[in-house]
């Protein structure tokens, strides 16, 4: 685990914070408009004849808008969680200028949350209990929040010298941060189509087609149970379309499409494990480079994928063998 990791809050709560200021505004500028009638105090000024009442109250509204949305930004954009070695700093403030410690030693239980609003837009809330308070320390709408509070719960266990929980890999998590490229990929299921509520060989397709591409290129890693934005999603779905619903099945139902798909040779090259996530968990396939070229049976006839960046990309029949050779040739 690297440190420190850093932690930021998602623009939901930007917005949230600018409609507050902005309705508490209204509400005090609407107060304020009952005791008295600034419309004719402002035509007895002198500068009253010289700009009209409506245009002044448009450009003031207009200013005080923009300075309200330019400070709440402000203050958003300069505050961080810090999860460090032995605590979790949280700065704030227009440039980080408060910091308050959590120091996790003292920290008793790390759980993950959703309010209705967060649920719909995919953030979640860590809330973070402490020995001797009674309320608990809150890091709210913040994008992977789950794997957050694996990382936050691995550190205190590091903190504490206590024996590492092998039902976690930290290294998927620091992947799940680090988001897709050349050879990391995230499939939200293996075969379960959701919208439709159906299982899709479409989608077993799409993953025997990323695996070949990652033993054709250089190697990489596809975790099952990850949305593309890097949410966890979980295998829940795929275990219960399956005829026997545990890790085994999945394994067993994903070594059998392997087989015929690429051929039993290569799957000495795909190790698949499980990684729990509190109430989740996802599928790891690492995979590395194979010695030579791996064919996907699709359709009746054979493909040839590679890693471009961050897709799969099937390579023309008239593309496979400068590939083959420039690739298997160093």
């Amino acid at each position: 685990m690297k440190f420190p990791i850093i932690i930021k809050q998602s623009p939901l709560l930007l917005v949230r914070r600018i409609v507050e200021v902005e309705v508490l505004i209204s509400i005090g500028l609407f107060a304020a408009s009952f005791l008295t009638n600034y419309e004719d105090l402002y035509r007895n000024l002198t500068f009253g004849r010289i700009i009209r009442y409506d245009t002044l109250l448009f450009f003031v509204a207009s200013v005080l808008q923009l300075v309200v949305t330019l400070g709440v930004f402000l203050l958003w954009h300069g505050e961080e969680y810090r999860i460090k070695e032995k605590e979790i700093l949280h700065r704030k403030g227009l440039f980080g200028s408060r910091e308050q410690s959590i120091l996790l030693k003292h920290v008793t239980s790390v759980e993950y949350k959703r309010s209705p609003l967060e649920f719909l837009l995919g953030y979640g809330t860590i809330v973070i209990w402490r020995n001797g308070t009674e309320k608990p320390f809150y890091i709210r709408s913040i994008d992977q929040a789950e794997a957050y509070v694996t990382l936050i719960k691995d550190a205190i266990d590091l903190s504490l010298g206590r024996p590492k929980d092998h039902s976690r890999k930290i290294p998927v998590l620091d992947l799940i941060l680090e988001g897709e490229h050349s050879t990391l990929e995230f499939k939200q299921t293996l075969r379960w189509d959701a919208k439709n509520g159906v299982s899709s060989k479409d989608l077993e397709k799409a993953v025997i087609k990323t695996i070949a591409a990652f033993l054709n290129s250089n190697g990489g890693t596809l975790l099952i149970g990850i949305t593309d934005g890097g949410k966890i999603h979980g295998i829940e779905e795929d275990l219960n379309s399956l005829v026997r619903k545990d890790r085994d099945g999945l394994e067993n139902h994903l070594n059998q499409i392997l087989k015929h798909s690429i051929g039993a040779e290569f799957r000495q090259y795909v190790e698949v494990s499980f990684v729990a996530f509190d109430s989740k968990e996802v599928v790891a396939v690492e995979v590395m480079p194979a010695p030579k070229p791996v064919y996907v049976k699709l359709n009746g006839g054979e493909e040839f994928f590679i890693r471009t960046g961050n897709t799969t990309s099937p390579l023309k029949l008239s593309e496979v063998g400068s590939y083959i050779e420039s690739h298997w040739s160093k």
